[in-house]
């Protein structure tokens, strides 16, 4: 009911809540309440894919009062999301990756000839998949803008915001709006409310609540940057956290630590010395990308690295260190359904052979139109393992919860967001067993840093770079003693 009045009471809107709070629920009776007002005739909703494939037509049969609601999914080639667009229905759901082309075709059939949208209300689901502000700024248009003088200028609109501010109603979800800290906040702000509250521009909100590194590289916020930023955006965020509002079992994380064989540790410290040069050499810009050599230093201790850069597909079989240690989570189960995340393809590739025995299944590579019934095999006990890529699980995958509790990290990643998502797979409402978080970690090696930096919730680049340097220094240690994250 707190959400529901909040977002009554604001025609912009941003929904901070939990994992199992129910944003959809929440969002679906706010759209039938304005639909019942007259205020709103039509809503788009922006999120991933298998969000928008499967997650809110299936909430809104859940709910007598949103049960009528008509909804058209755009997305596919071309054609198929032209007419989808065109089709009479309520609600129109469209992932992230169509938002330049929704917002040419929208100018081309609307805003160009002087009509209104056919929308009143846009929802941004997984409103942190807009945190780059630069995502909503891809196609053309023009606006008036005025100077510190009042002078007026003509300046270059473009992509997502040119639509912004013809909704009447903006709505923003998430459950993990600042994971790589407040530098985040600008983009979903500025698709919420035009940059009513952070301003248009991410230069002039740098400017204004950060500071930076002597090269600009990394910016981190002022303290007085920080309360005026909770400030500005306070009127219209609602926040609440899954624990404050649900009783939710106990969550217990275990770091299983390993060794590497010496084979593999020989090789492990030559990239670790890499490492360790380009951070001395103030190139800690690049230490973190797809390409990285702090990512080639996780793949060896995961045991299977690429051959040369991230990406290329050869990678060969360094040792199995991690392999037996799952080994060992499995038969400890006994029975019991695992949820294993990974970070690499080749990890992936491994885990599937050596338990193929097991009949695993890679959620990953399920297609949208098979990831409920896979759900439903796992919920009558006929998958024991099931693997994922954190960064495909952590939207719209829900229902594991019924049947598993335990989740096992075969490698960790730098990202706390999908951290903390792919975690909600299983420590979400629903869960009426203890859940076991089990990180698979090796001793001595740059896992020890991921796991501090996911400690103090740090994954933006000051966070990580610090969390290297404690790591060489020896204040990480391998009896890392973490609480709940």
């Amino acid at each position: 009911m707190e959400c529901r009045n909040h977002m009554w009471q604001h025609k912009d809107s941003m929904l901070w809540l939990g994992m199992g709070l129910g944003k959809t629920p929440v969002t679906l009776t706010n759209i039938v309440d304005r639909m019942s007002a007259g205020q709103v005739k039509k809503v788009l909703v922006f999120g991933p894919l298998r969000v928008i494939q499967a997650v809110w037509a299936r909430e809104a049969k859940k709910w007598e009062h949103t049960q009528h609601l008509r909804f058209s999914v755009v997305h596919g080639v071309r054609e198929k999301r032209l007419r989808s667009l065109f089709a009479p229905a309520d609600v129109y759901l469209c992932n992230y990756e169509n938002m330049t082309w929704l917002a040419e075709i929208l100018d081309h059939y609307y805003i160009s000839q002087g009509k209104p949208l056919p929308f009143q209300m846009v929802v941004y689901d997984e409103v942190s998949k807009l945190k780059n502000s630069t995502t909503l700024r891809i196609a053309g248009g023009n606006r008036d803008r005025k100077d510190k003088r009042g002078q007026t200028h003509k300046i270059k609109v473009t992509g997502w915001r040119k639509m912004i501010d013809q909704f009447a109603y903006r709505v923003g979800l998430t459950g993990t709006p600042a994971s790589n800290g407040y530098l985040d906040l600008h983009g979903q702000y500025l698709a919420v409310d035009g940059g009513e509250r952070l301003g248009e521009y991410i230069t002039h909100y740098k400017n204004s609540y950060f500071k930076s590194d002597y090269m600009g590289w990394s910016y981190m916020p002022t303290d007085l940057g920080k309360a005026a930023i909770e400030s500005r955006i306070s009127d219209i965020t609602k926040k609440m956290d899954s624990r404050d509002y649900l009783d939710m079992p106990a969550v217990k994380i275990t770091n299983l630590m390993v060794d590497l064989p010496a084979k593999a540790r020989q090789v492990y410290q030559e990239v670790e010395a890499q490492l360790f040069s380009r951070l001395d050499q103030g190139s800690e810009i690049e230490l973190f990308n797809k390409a990285s050599v702090s990512n080639k230093a996780l793949q060896i201790a995961n045991g299977s690295p690429y051959i040369n850069e991230v990406g290329n597909g050869e990678w060969y079989s360094l040792h199995d260190a991690k392999l037996d240690a799952l080994e060992d989570v499995l038969e400890e189960a006994a029975g019991s359904p695992v949820l294993c995340s990974y970070s690499f393809t080749p990890d992936a590739e491994r885990i599937m052979k050596r338990f193929k025995h097991l009949k695993p299944v890679n959620l990953t590579k399920t297609s949208s139109k098979d990831t409920e019934r896979v759900i439903n095999d796992w919920n009558d006990g006929k998958i024991r393992l099931m693997v994922g890529h954190a960064a495909s699980m952590s939207h719209g995958i829900d229902g594991l919860q019924e049947s598993g509790n335990i989740v096992v990290w075969y490698g960790l990643n730098w990202s706390l967001e999908l951290y903390e998502q792919m975690n909600a797979r299983i420590d979400r409402q629903g869960q009426k067993r203890p859940v076991s978080i089990i990180r698979i970690l090796c001793n001595d090696t740059v896992d020890l840093a991921v796991a501090d930096a996911l400690m103090r919730k740090h994954d933006d680049q000051e966070g990580l770079k610090a969390a290297l340097e404690r790591y060489r220094s020896g204040i990480v240690t391998n009896e890392l003693e973490l609480s709940f994250l």
